[in-house]
Protein backbone atom coordinates (compact mmCIF):
# COMPACT_ATOMS: atom_id res chain seq x y z
CA UNK A 1 0.00 0.00 0.00
CA UNK A 2 2.92 2.33 0.34
CA UNK A 3 4.48 4.29 -2.44
CA UNK A 4 3.53 7.09 -4.75
CA UNK A 5 0.91 6.90 -7.44
CA UNK A 6 1.81 5.84 -10.94
CA UNK A 7 0.91 8.11 -13.80
CA UNK A 8 -2.48 7.59 -15.41
CA UNK A 9 -3.23 8.19 -19.09
CA UNK A 10 -4.48 11.73 -19.64
CA UNK A 11 -8.23 12.24 -19.65
CA UNK A 12 -9.88 14.11 -22.50
CA UNK A 13 -10.96 17.58 -21.53
CA UNK A 14 -13.40 19.66 -23.53
CA UNK A 15 -15.17 22.91 -22.90
CA UNK A 16 -18.91 23.10 -22.59
CA UNK A 17 -21.89 24.79 -20.96
CA UNK A 18 -22.80 24.44 -17.32
CA UNK A 19 -25.87 26.19 -15.98
CA UNK A 20 -26.80 26.88 -12.40
CA UNK A 21 -29.28 24.31 -11.15
CA UNK A 22 -32.47 25.96 -9.99
CA UNK A 23 -34.09 24.32 -6.98
CA UNK A 24 -36.84 26.78 -5.95
CA UNK A 25 -37.46 26.91 -2.23
CA UNK A 26 -41.16 27.36 -2.91
CA UNK A 27 -41.42 23.78 -4.14
CA UNK A 28 -42.94 21.31 -1.72
CA UNK A 29 -40.43 19.79 0.65
CA UNK A 30 -41.78 16.32 0.14
CA UNK A 31 -43.02 14.84 -3.10
CA UNK A 32 -46.51 14.34 -1.73
CA UNK A 33 -49.71 16.20 -2.22
CA UNK A 34 -51.32 16.76 -5.58
CA UNK A 35 -53.00 14.18 -7.70
CA UNK A 36 -51.18 14.89 -10.98
CA UNK A 37 -48.30 12.79 -12.14
CA UNK A 38 -46.06 15.82 -11.71
CA UNK A 39 -46.38 15.92 -7.91
CA UNK A 40 -47.22 12.40 -6.82
CA UNK A 41 -45.74 10.74 -3.74
CA UNK A 42 -42.26 9.33 -3.46
CA UNK A 43 -43.47 5.77 -3.80
CA UNK A 44 -43.48 3.03 -6.38
CA UNK A 45 -41.05 0.36 -7.43
CA UNK A 46 -38.21 0.65 -9.85
CA UNK A 47 -38.56 -0.94 -13.26
CA UNK A 48 -38.21 -4.63 -13.96
CA UNK A 49 -34.66 -5.92 -13.70
CA UNK A 50 -32.98 -9.17 -14.61
CA UNK A 51 -32.20 -11.59 -11.86
CA UNK A 52 -28.72 -11.79 -10.38
CA UNK A 53 -26.58 -14.75 -11.38
CA UNK A 54 -23.29 -16.13 -10.21
CA UNK A 55 -20.28 -13.86 -10.42
CA UNK A 56 -17.39 -14.75 -12.67
CA UNK A 57 -14.79 -13.31 -10.33
CA UNK A 58 -12.48 -14.95 -7.89
CA UNK A 59 -12.58 -15.87 -4.21
CA UNK A 60 -12.81 -13.87 -1.04
CA UNK A 61 -9.37 -12.34 -1.36
CA UNK A 62 -6.76 -11.82 -3.99
CA UNK A 63 -6.21 -9.97 -7.25
CA UNK A 64 -8.98 -9.16 -9.67
CA UNK A 65 -9.88 -12.14 -11.82
CA UNK A 66 -10.38 -12.44 -15.52
CA UNK A 67 -13.77 -11.42 -16.85
CA UNK A 68 -16.27 -14.20 -16.45
CA UNK A 69 -20.01 -14.76 -16.36
CA UNK A 70 -20.90 -11.78 -14.22
CA UNK A 71 -24.00 -11.40 -12.13
CA UNK A 72 -26.54 -9.41 -14.07
CA UNK A 73 -29.26 -6.90 -13.50
CA UNK A 74 -30.61 -4.58 -16.17
CA UNK A 75 -33.57 -2.43 -17.10
CA UNK A 76 -36.16 -4.62 -18.78
CA UNK A 77 -35.47 -4.89 -22.50
CA UNK A 78 -31.86 -3.74 -22.29
CA UNK A 79 -28.59 -5.69 -22.28
CA UNK A 80 -27.76 -7.18 -18.91
CA UNK A 81 -25.67 -5.30 -16.36
CA UNK A 82 -23.21 -6.60 -13.80
CA UNK A 83 -24.79 -7.19 -10.41
CA UNK A 84 -22.54 -4.37 -9.15
CA UNK A 85 -25.12 -2.07 -10.77
CA UNK A 86 -28.28 -3.74 -9.46
CA UNK A 87 -30.98 -1.19 -8.49
CA UNK A 88 -29.97 -1.05 -4.83
CA UNK A 89 -27.80 1.28 -2.78
CA UNK A 90 -24.41 -0.40 -3.09
CA UNK A 91 -21.47 -0.04 -0.71
CA UNK A 92 -17.91 -0.08 -2.04
CA UNK A 93 -14.96 0.09 0.34
CA UNK A 94 -11.27 0.81 -0.11
CA UNK A 95 -8.26 0.63 2.16
CA UNK A 96 -5.56 3.11 1.24
CA UNK A 97 -2.32 4.06 2.99
CA UNK A 98 -2.22 7.34 4.89
CA UNK A 99 0.52 8.63 2.59
CA UNK A 100 -1.42 7.86 -0.57
CA UNK A 101 -4.68 9.26 0.80
CA UNK A 102 -2.89 12.47 1.68
CA UNK A 103 -1.40 12.56 -1.82
CA UNK A 104 -4.84 12.07 -3.41
CA UNK A 105 -6.31 14.91 -1.34
CA UNK A 106 -3.38 17.17 -2.15
CA UNK A 107 -3.74 16.42 -5.86
CA UNK A 108 -7.46 17.20 -5.70
CA UNK A 109 -7.07 20.53 -3.92
CA UNK A 110 -3.90 21.69 -5.68
CA UNK A 111 -4.86 20.78 -9.25
CA UNK A 112 -8.51 21.74 -8.84
CA UNK A 113 -7.55 25.30 -7.97
CA UNK A 114 -5.25 25.82 -10.93
CA UNK A 115 -6.25 28.11 -13.83
CA UNK A 116 -8.23 26.23 -16.45
CA UNK A 117 -5.44 26.44 -19.01
CA UNK A 118 -3.12 24.62 -16.61
CA UNK A 119 -5.73 22.23 -15.21
CA UNK A 120 -6.48 20.74 -18.62
CA UNK A 121 -2.89 19.57 -18.95
CA UNK A 122 -2.95 17.52 -15.77
CA UNK A 123 -2.72 13.72 -15.80
CA UNK A 124 -4.24 12.24 -12.64
CA UNK A 125 -2.13 9.70 -10.79
CA UNK A 126 -3.31 6.19 -9.93
CA UNK A 127 -2.84 4.90 -6.37
CA UNK A 128 -2.91 1.30 -5.09
CA UNK A 129 -5.85 0.32 -2.88
CA UNK A 130 -7.44 -2.81 -1.47
CA UNK A 131 -11.05 -2.96 -2.62
CA UNK A 132 -13.87 -4.64 -0.69
CA UNK A 133 -17.37 -5.53 -1.85
CA UNK A 134 -19.32 -7.54 0.68
CA UNK A 135 -17.14 -10.50 1.61
CA UNK A 136 -14.99 -10.18 -1.53
CA UNK A 137 -11.63 -8.44 -1.68
CA UNK A 138 -9.43 -7.32 -4.57
CA UNK A 139 -5.88 -6.73 -3.41
CA UNK A 140 -4.44 -5.16 -6.58
CA UNK A 141 -7.02 -2.45 -7.35
CA UNK A 142 -6.11 1.16 -8.04
CA UNK A 143 -7.95 4.45 -7.70
CA UNK A 144 -7.56 7.77 -9.46
CA UNK A 145 -9.32 11.12 -9.47
CA UNK A 146 -11.66 12.01 -12.31
CA UNK A 147 -13.84 14.90 -13.41
CA UNK A 148 -13.25 18.07 -15.34
CA UNK A 149 -15.26 21.18 -14.48
CA UNK A 150 -16.88 19.19 -11.65
CA UNK A 151 -13.44 18.59 -10.11
CA UNK A 152 -12.64 22.29 -10.28
CA UNK A 153 -16.03 23.36 -8.93
CA UNK A 154 -15.81 21.00 -5.94
CA UNK A 155 -12.27 22.08 -5.07
CA UNK A 156 -12.94 25.78 -5.53
CA UNK A 157 -16.46 26.11 -4.10
CA UNK A 158 -16.47 23.50 -1.32
CA UNK A 159 -12.84 23.85 -0.25
CA UNK A 160 -11.54 21.16 2.10
CA UNK A 161 -15.00 19.57 2.10
CA UNK A 162 -15.08 19.20 -1.69
CA UNK A 163 -16.15 15.75 -2.86
CA UNK A 164 -13.56 13.94 -4.94
CA UNK A 165 -14.82 11.80 -7.83
CA UNK A 166 -12.98 8.57 -8.57
CA UNK A 167 -12.47 5.65 -10.86
CA UNK A 168 -11.76 2.33 -9.15
CA UNK A 169 -9.62 0.31 -11.56
CA UNK A 170 -9.30 -3.48 -11.61
CA UNK A 171 -7.24 -3.86 -14.79
CA UNK A 172 -4.32 -1.57 -13.92
CA UNK A 173 -1.96 -4.50 -13.28
CA UNK A 174 -3.55 -7.12 -15.53
CA UNK A 175 -5.30 -5.66 -18.59
CA UNK A 176 -7.56 -8.72 -18.75
CA UNK A 177 -8.68 -8.49 -15.12
CA UNK A 178 -12.23 -7.68 -14.08
CA UNK A 179 -14.40 -7.79 -10.99
CA UNK A 180 -17.92 -9.11 -11.56
CA UNK A 181 -17.25 -8.60 -15.24
CA UNK A 182 -16.29 -4.93 -14.76
CA UNK A 183 -12.84 -3.44 -15.38
CA UNK A 184 -13.58 -0.08 -13.73
CA UNK A 185 -16.21 1.51 -11.51
CA UNK A 186 -16.68 5.23 -12.06
CA UNK A 187 -17.93 7.17 -9.04
CA UNK A 188 -19.62 10.27 -10.40
CA UNK A 189 -21.28 13.03 -8.41
CA UNK A 190 -20.84 16.66 -9.52
CA UNK A 191 -21.95 19.26 -7.04
CA UNK A 192 -24.45 20.55 -9.63
CA UNK A 193 -26.72 17.51 -9.17
CA UNK A 194 -28.68 17.98 -5.92
CA UNK A 195 -30.92 15.01 -6.86
CA UNK A 196 -27.90 12.66 -6.78
CA UNK A 197 -29.81 10.68 -9.43
CA UNK A 198 -29.69 12.31 -12.89
CA UNK A 199 -27.07 10.00 -14.37
CA UNK A 200 -28.75 6.93 -12.93
CA UNK A 201 -32.24 7.76 -14.22
CA UNK A 202 -31.13 9.06 -17.63
CA UNK A 203 -28.82 6.14 -18.39
CA UNK A 204 -31.43 3.63 -17.28
CA UNK A 205 -33.97 5.12 -19.68
CA UNK A 206 -31.53 5.22 -22.59
CA UNK A 207 -30.64 1.56 -22.05
CA UNK A 208 -34.33 0.66 -22.06
CA UNK A 209 -34.56 2.24 -25.53
CA UNK A 210 -31.59 0.27 -26.84
CA UNK A 211 -29.41 3.37 -27.02
CA UNK A 212 -25.84 2.67 -25.85
CA UNK A 213 -25.53 3.84 -22.25
CA UNK A 214 -23.68 2.70 -19.16
CA UNK A 215 -25.12 0.62 -16.36
CA UNK A 216 -25.56 2.80 -13.29
CA UNK A 217 -26.81 2.68 -9.72
CA UNK A 218 -26.21 4.55 -6.46
CA UNK A 219 -23.24 3.68 -4.30
CA UNK A 220 -21.64 4.68 -1.01
CA UNK A 221 -17.86 4.85 -0.82
CA UNK A 222 -16.16 3.85 2.42
CA UNK A 223 -12.51 4.89 2.85
CA UNK A 224 -10.52 3.13 5.56
CA UNK A 225 -13.76 2.21 7.32
CA UNK A 226 -15.36 5.67 7.24
CA UNK A 227 -18.19 6.88 5.01
CA UNK A 228 -16.75 9.24 2.42
CA UNK A 229 -19.70 10.05 0.17
CA UNK A 230 -22.62 9.07 -2.06
CA UNK A 231 -22.20 8.67 -5.82
CA UNK A 232 -23.78 7.40 -8.97
CA UNK A 233 -21.70 4.28 -9.65
CA UNK A 234 -21.24 3.53 -13.34
CA UNK A 235 -19.37 1.17 -15.58
CA UNK A 236 -16.78 2.69 -17.90
CA UNK A 237 -17.40 3.02 -21.62
CA UNK A 238 -15.22 0.76 -23.72
CA UNK A 239 -15.18 -2.46 -25.68
CA UNK A 240 -17.46 -4.26 -23.21
CA UNK A 241 -20.30 -1.78 -23.79
CA UNK A 242 -19.73 -1.80 -27.54
CA UNK A 243 -20.02 -5.60 -27.59
CA UNK A 244 -23.35 -5.31 -25.78
CA UNK A 245 -24.93 -2.87 -28.19
CA UNK A 246 -23.17 -3.81 -31.43
CA UNK A 247 -23.00 -7.62 -31.31
CA UNK A 248 -21.09 -9.01 -34.26
CA UNK A 249 -19.76 -5.57 -35.12
CA UNK A 250 -17.81 -4.54 -32.05
CA UNK A 251 -14.30 -4.02 -33.39
CA UNK A 252 -14.77 -0.52 -34.76
CA UNK A 253 -13.30 2.72 -33.46
CA UNK A 254 -15.05 4.46 -30.56
CA UNK A 255 -14.26 8.17 -30.32
CA UNK A 256 -14.97 10.30 -27.25
CA UNK A 257 -16.19 13.68 -28.50
CA UNK A 258 -15.18 12.58 -31.98
CA UNK A 259 -11.53 13.26 -31.10
CA UNK A 260 -10.19 10.82 -28.48
CA UNK A 261 -10.00 7.12 -29.47
CA UNK A 262 -11.37 4.89 -26.72
CA UNK A 263 -10.96 1.59 -28.60
CA UNK A 264 -8.24 0.65 -31.08
CA UNK A 265 -6.33 3.58 -29.60
CA UNK A 266 -2.98 2.48 -31.01
CA UNK A 267 -4.19 2.47 -34.61
CA UNK A 268 -7.57 4.16 -35.08
CA UNK A 269 -8.78 4.91 -38.60
CA UNK A 270 -8.01 8.61 -38.65
CA UNK A 271 -8.96 8.98 -42.30
CA UNK A 272 -12.55 8.11 -41.44
CA UNK A 273 -12.48 10.35 -38.39
CA UNK A 274 -11.28 13.22 -40.59
CA UNK A 275 -14.05 12.49 -43.09
CA UNK A 276 -16.53 12.71 -40.21
CA UNK A 277 -15.32 16.19 -39.29
CA UNK A 278 -15.06 17.25 -42.92
CA UNK A 279 -18.78 16.62 -43.52
CA UNK A 280 -20.56 19.93 -44.09
CA UNK A 281 -23.41 18.96 -46.43
CA UNK A 282 -26.29 16.48 -46.22
CA UNK A 283 -24.63 14.27 -48.84
CA UNK A 284 -21.30 14.26 -47.03
CA UNK A 285 -23.09 13.57 -43.75
CA UNK A 286 -24.98 10.59 -45.20
CA UNK A 287 -21.73 9.19 -46.60
CA UNK A 288 -20.02 8.95 -43.20
CA UNK A 289 -22.76 9.04 -40.51
CA UNK A 290 -25.53 6.57 -39.75
CA UNK A 291 -28.14 9.32 -39.62
CA UNK A 292 -31.09 6.99 -39.05
CA UNK A 293 -29.22 5.34 -36.18
CA UNK A 294 -28.16 8.64 -34.61
CA UNK A 295 -31.42 10.59 -34.67
CA UNK A 296 -33.09 8.42 -31.99
CA UNK A 297 -30.25 9.28 -29.59
CA UNK A 298 -30.58 13.01 -30.29
CA UNK A 299 -34.35 12.79 -29.87
CA UNK A 300 -33.92 10.96 -26.55
CA UNK A 301 -31.54 13.67 -25.38
CA UNK A 302 -34.15 16.26 -26.33
CA UNK A 303 -36.69 14.56 -24.07
CA UNK A 304 -34.13 14.23 -21.27
CA UNK A 305 -33.52 17.98 -21.59
CA UNK A 306 -29.77 17.32 -21.83
CA UNK A 307 -27.64 20.44 -21.59
CA UNK A 308 -24.27 18.87 -22.29
CA UNK A 309 -24.53 16.39 -25.16
CA UNK A 310 -24.34 16.73 -28.93
CA UNK A 311 -28.00 17.68 -28.73
CA UNK A 312 -28.24 20.48 -26.21
CA UNK A 313 -24.53 21.24 -25.99
CA UNK A 314 -21.31 20.60 -27.83
CA UNK A 315 -19.66 17.62 -26.15
CA UNK A 316 -20.26 14.60 -23.89
CA UNK A 317 -20.92 12.32 -26.83
CA UNK A 318 -19.37 9.29 -28.46
CA UNK A 319 -19.30 8.28 -32.08
CA UNK A 320 -18.84 4.63 -32.97
CA UNK A 321 -17.65 3.55 -36.40
CA UNK A 322 -19.86 0.70 -37.63
CA UNK A 323 -17.99 0.43 -40.91
CA UNK A 324 -20.27 0.53 -43.95
CA UNK A 325 -23.19 1.87 -41.89
CA UNK A 326 -21.10 4.83 -40.75
CA UNK A 327 -20.62 6.56 -37.43
CA UNK A 328 -23.44 6.50 -34.91
CA UNK A 329 -23.83 9.03 -32.10
CA UNK A 330 -24.71 8.30 -28.49
CA UNK A 331 -24.42 10.47 -25.36
CA UNK A 332 -22.59 10.07 -22.05
CA UNK A 333 -22.19 11.91 -18.73
CA UNK A 334 -25.86 12.78 -18.33
CA UNK A 335 -25.58 14.61 -15.02
CA UNK A 336 -26.61 17.82 -16.83
CA UNK A 337 -29.97 16.44 -17.92
CA UNK A 338 -33.54 16.40 -16.55
CA UNK A 339 -33.84 19.27 -14.03
CA UNK A 340 -30.33 20.69 -14.57
CA UNK A 341 -31.47 23.84 -16.40
CA UNK A 342 -34.30 24.48 -13.96
CA UNK A 343 -36.71 24.76 -16.92
CA UNK A 344 -38.25 22.30 -19.34
CA UNK A 345 -39.16 24.39 -22.37
CA UNK A 346 -36.03 24.00 -24.50
CA UNK A 347 -37.18 23.92 -28.12
CA UNK A 348 -36.60 20.41 -29.53
CA UNK A 349 -34.82 21.94 -32.54
CA UNK A 350 -33.43 25.33 -31.47
CA UNK A 351 -32.52 24.28 -27.94
CA UNK A 352 -30.08 27.18 -27.53
CA UNK A 353 -32.86 29.76 -27.78
CA UNK A 354 -33.68 29.60 -24.03
CA UNK A 355 -30.03 29.99 -22.98
CA UNK A 356 -29.13 33.64 -23.16
CA UNK A 357 -25.51 33.00 -22.20
CA UNK A 358 -24.85 30.27 -24.79
CA UNK A 359 -21.86 31.39 -26.89
CA UNK A 360 -20.36 28.19 -28.32
CA UNK A 361 -20.97 27.09 -31.92
CA UNK A 362 -23.89 24.76 -32.51
CA UNK A 363 -22.45 21.34 -33.45
CA UNK A 364 -21.94 21.10 -37.21
CA UNK A 365 -23.61 17.74 -37.88
CA UNK A 366 -26.68 18.83 -35.93
CA UNK A 367 -26.87 22.04 -37.97
CA UNK A 368 -26.75 20.01 -41.19
CA UNK A 369 -29.78 17.99 -40.04
CA UNK A 370 -31.93 20.90 -38.89
CA UNK A 371 -30.99 22.94 -41.94
CA UNK A 372 -32.18 20.30 -44.42
CA UNK A 373 -35.91 19.80 -44.83
CA UNK A 374 -35.83 16.04 -45.35
CA UNK A 375 -33.36 15.38 -42.53
CA UNK A 376 -35.23 17.71 -40.19
CA UNK A 377 -38.42 15.77 -40.90
CA UNK A 378 -36.63 12.52 -40.02
CA UNK A 379 -35.47 14.04 -36.74
CA UNK A 380 -39.00 15.15 -35.88
CA UNK A 381 -40.30 11.64 -36.53
CA UNK A 382 -37.57 10.25 -34.26
CA UNK A 383 -38.68 12.74 -31.60
CA UNK A 384 -42.28 11.61 -32.00
CA UNK A 385 -41.24 7.96 -31.67
CA UNK A 386 -39.19 8.59 -28.52
CA UNK A 387 -42.00 10.62 -26.96
CA UNK A 388 -44.20 7.52 -27.25
CA UNK A 389 -41.55 5.63 -25.27
CA UNK A 390 -41.07 8.41 -22.72
CA UNK A 391 -43.07 6.78 -19.93
CA UNK A 392 -43.64 9.58 -17.44
CA UNK A 393 -45.00 7.28 -14.74
CA UNK A 394 -42.06 4.90 -15.08
CA UNK A 395 -39.44 7.63 -14.96
CA UNK A 396 -41.13 9.25 -11.98
CA UNK A 397 -41.35 5.89 -10.21
CA UNK A 398 -37.58 5.56 -10.55
CA UNK A 399 -37.11 8.95 -8.93
CA UNK A 400 -39.60 8.01 -6.21
CA UNK A 401 -38.07 4.65 -5.33
CA UNK A 402 -34.46 5.66 -5.71
CA UNK A 403 -34.81 8.94 -3.79
CA UNK A 404 -36.18 6.99 -0.83
CA UNK A 405 -33.36 4.48 -1.28
CA UNK A 406 -30.63 7.13 -0.98
CA UNK A 407 -32.23 9.75 1.32
CA UNK A 408 -30.41 8.66 4.47
CA UNK A 409 -27.10 8.43 2.59
CA UNK A 410 -27.61 11.97 1.26
CA UNK A 411 -28.31 13.30 4.75
CA UNK A 412 -25.23 11.56 6.19
CA UNK A 413 -22.89 12.39 3.29
CA UNK A 414 -19.93 14.21 4.89
CA UNK A 415 -18.90 15.63 1.50
CA UNK A 416 -22.28 16.79 0.30
CA UNK A 417 -21.90 20.23 -1.36
CA UNK A 418 -21.91 22.96 1.27
CA UNK A 419 -24.95 24.63 -0.30
CA UNK A 420 -27.06 21.45 -0.63
CA UNK A 421 -29.04 20.40 2.43
CA UNK A 422 -31.25 17.32 2.78
CA UNK A 423 -34.18 19.67 2.19
CA UNK A 424 -32.56 20.90 -1.03
CA UNK A 425 -32.25 17.28 -2.11
CA UNK A 426 -35.99 16.74 -1.63
CA UNK A 427 -36.79 20.00 -3.42
CA UNK A 428 -34.58 18.98 -6.34
CA UNK A 429 -36.26 15.58 -6.61
CA UNK A 430 -39.65 17.32 -6.62
CA UNK A 431 -38.48 19.61 -9.42
CA UNK A 432 -37.02 16.74 -11.43
CA UNK A 433 -40.00 14.42 -11.21
CA UNK A 434 -42.40 17.25 -12.02
CA UNK A 435 -40.13 18.28 -14.88
CA UNK A 436 -40.40 14.83 -16.45
CA UNK A 437 -44.12 15.40 -16.97
CA UNK A 438 -43.64 19.04 -17.91
CA UNK A 439 -41.11 18.10 -20.57
CA UNK A 440 -43.44 15.47 -22.04
CA UNK A 441 -46.28 18.00 -22.17
CA UNK A 442 -44.09 20.64 -23.78
CA UNK A 443 -42.80 18.33 -26.52
CA UNK A 444 -46.31 16.97 -27.13
CA UNK A 445 -47.65 20.52 -27.57
CA UNK A 446 -44.70 21.43 -29.77
CA UNK A 447 -45.36 18.47 -32.07
CA UNK A 448 -49.07 19.32 -32.25
CA UNK A 449 -48.20 22.89 -33.24
CA UNK A 450 -45.64 21.70 -35.80
CA UNK A 451 -48.02 19.19 -37.35
CA UNK A 452 -50.98 21.54 -37.58
CA UNK A 453 -49.07 24.63 -38.64
CA UNK A 454 -51.16 26.65 -36.22
CA UNK A 455 -50.21 28.11 -32.88
CA UNK A 456 -49.64 31.24 -30.87
CA UNK A 457 -47.44 34.07 -32.14
CA UNK A 458 -46.55 35.98 -29.00
CA UNK A 459 -44.19 38.47 -30.65
CA UNK A 460 -46.37 39.22 -33.68
CA UNK A 461 -43.73 38.41 -36.31
CA UNK A 462 -46.12 36.11 -38.25
CA UNK A 463 -44.17 32.99 -37.19
CA UNK A 464 -45.92 30.57 -34.82
CA UNK A 465 -44.10 29.67 -31.63
CA UNK A 466 -43.01 26.16 -32.62
CA UNK A 467 -41.37 27.50 -35.80
CA UNK A 468 -39.78 30.49 -34.04
CA UNK A 469 -36.62 30.19 -31.94
CA UNK A 470 -37.53 33.42 -30.08
CA UNK A 471 -41.26 34.01 -29.83
CA UNK A 472 -40.53 36.87 -27.46
CA UNK A 473 -38.49 38.88 -29.98
CA UNK A 474 -40.09 39.92 -33.26
CA UNK A 475 -36.77 40.64 -34.97
CA UNK A 476 -35.69 37.01 -34.54
CA UNK A 477 -37.33 34.32 -36.65
CA UNK A 478 -36.53 32.00 -39.57
CA UNK A 479 -35.61 34.07 -42.61
CA UNK A 480 -34.70 37.19 -40.65
CA UNK A 481 -31.61 39.11 -41.70
CA UNK A 482 -28.57 38.60 -39.49
CA UNK A 483 -27.57 41.71 -37.59
CA UNK A 484 -23.81 41.69 -37.45
CA UNK A 485 -22.28 42.01 -34.01
CA UNK A 486 -25.40 41.48 -31.89
CA UNK A 487 -24.38 37.93 -30.88
CA UNK A 488 -27.91 36.68 -31.64
CA UNK A 489 -28.98 33.89 -33.96
CA UNK A 490 -31.37 36.20 -35.80
CA UNK A 491 -32.52 33.67 -38.41
CA UNK A 492 -32.82 30.64 -36.09
CA UNK A 493 -30.38 28.49 -38.11
CA UNK A 494 -27.91 27.85 -35.30
CA UNK A 495 -25.33 30.38 -36.46
CA UNK A 496 -24.48 33.77 -35.02
CA UNK A 497 -23.57 36.61 -37.38
CA UNK A 498 -23.74 34.40 -40.48
CA UNK A 499 -22.18 36.13 -43.44
CA UNK A 500 -20.78 38.98 -41.38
Amino acid sequence: MAGVGVEQKRRPRVRGFWAVCVCPALLAAACGGGSSHATGPLTGAAGAWGAASASGTGGASGPAGAAGASGTAGVAGSPACSDLFAPVLQTFSIDVSAANWAAIQNEFWTIGRLPDSVFVQHDPAAYPVVFHYGAETVSDAFIHLRGDSSWQEAAQEDGDNGKMQFAIVFDQVNPDAAFHGVSKIRLDMPRTDPTFLRDRVANSWLRSLGIPAVCATSGKLMVNGSYYGLYVAEESVGHHLIKQFFPGNSNGDLWDGGTIPKTNSLAPNRARQQAFWAATTPAALAAIVDVAGSLPAWAAEALLNDADGYWGGDHNFFIYDQGAKGFVFFPHDLDSSLDYLGRFDSDPITWWSVRSDWTLPIPQHYRIVIGDGALRAQYIEALRAQLRRYDVAQLQSWFDAWAIQIAAAVAADPHRPIDVSPQDFMDAVTLARGGIAERADYVSNWLACWDSGTGADADGDSVIWCHDCRDDLASVHPGAAEVCGNLIDDDCNGGIDDGC
